[in-house]
């Protein structure tokens, strides 16, 4: 999955691999790092980068994702072309949900043509280890499902439509 990162006024391309129990991370074409020992608990992210040890806190709010890494506080921002088709797109008038990360669709709670009310969970998306729920933004009739569960799914996928 390829990523890209406003940080300190700068555009980071971010591509991330996944190949069994190993990441492998690629920073703008040129910085290029094997993950091990990869372990999620709740907002914290430990794991193992050139034999080091690494514990990351992180949090996401709106286009930004803040990170503490060992103690250092950063900010990324989600690129603006890509948070643009985020703010534009459907899925943000309030008639569907999509997945804000590439992930495994673990789970679908609904069917085609039930009746769900805001805040119902219409999808589970698993992302390294973390599961995140994902609510309905309005009360509505599920009317397309794009996806079965054990799927794999990509950013910004749209997973459920509503009428």
């Amino acid at each position: 999955m390829n990523y890209k990162f406003n940080f300190l006024e700068k555009t980071h391309k971010i591509n991330l691999e996944k190949a069994d129990d190993l990441f492998k991370i690629i920073i703008n074409d040129k910085q290029e790092y094997t993950i091990t020992d990869v372990e999620v608990e709740s907002n914290l992210i430990s794991f193992k980068a050139d034999d080091k040890t690494y514990n990351i806190y992180c949090f996401s709010d709106k286009d930004k994702t803040h990170l503490s890494i060992d103690g250092e506080n950063y900010t990324l921002e989600l690129e603006k072309d890509i948070a643009t088709k985020a703010k534009t797109g459907k899925q943000q008038k309030g008639n569907s949900v999509f997945s804000p990360m590439p992930g495994l669709l673990v789970k679908v709670p609904v069917s085609v043509g039930d009746k769900v009310k805001s805040g119902t969970t219409l999808a589970i998306v698993e992302a390294m280890k973390m599961q995140n729920e994902l609510p309905s933004p309005r009360d509505g009739i599920v009317k397309k499902i794009n996806g079965k569960e054990g799927e794999q799914v990509d950013a910004l996928q749209v997973i459920v439509e509503l009428e």
